[in-house]
């Protein structure tokens, strides 16, 4: 990521305005995106005996700033503010060795249980507030027999 052209040109603007508050927003891109590396957490490839293996990573970066400046009558002021998230998961890894490469990919169940889980817990919403839906209406319903009797007794 830190040498995306949109990270790149990001920088280079920030860096032109020369604020400081803007060179804190550039050192949090830059600081960022040099944490979202597969070797950062999974380590360097690993060569033995004519095989190297390669971890591969799917890397989400994130990066949300927000800066201004004011010269509002006397007070003169420069702000900034940020944060950066980064998430990096198991793909799986490169195997390269006399054979050619070759892709080998890391199963995650986890991942596959996603929609059925979420499936179920729809169903189980819909059945709860349709239950909830019925028995406010029976007691709506209980309440004004009740009341359509004491009316009758009274009248």
């Amino acid at each position: 990521m830190p040498g995306t052209a949109v990270a790149r040109r990001a920088r280079e603007a920030l860096a032109r305005r020369g604020s400081p508050a803007l060179s804190a927003l550039a050192r949090l891109i830059e600081n960022t995106g040099a944490s979202a590396r597969s070797a950062s957490v999974f380590g360097d490839p690993v060569a033995s005996e004519g095989t190297t293996v390669v971890p591969v990573a799917r890397v989400t970066a994130l990066t949300v700033m927000g800066g201004g400046s004011s010269s509002l009558f006397t007070a003169v002021g420069d702000g900034a503010g940020g944060t950066g998230f980064v998430r990096v998961r198991p793909a799986g890894f490169l195997v390269l060795d006399r054979d050619g490469a070759r892709f080998q990919a890391v199963r995650q169940p986890a991942t596959m249980l996603a929609i059925p889980l979420a499936v179920v817990a729809a169903a189980a919403a819909t059945r709860i507030v349709g239950v909830s839906v019925r028995e406010a209406r029976r007691r709506r319903n209980r309440a004004v027999r009740e009341e359509v009797r004491k009316a009758e007794r009274n009248g």
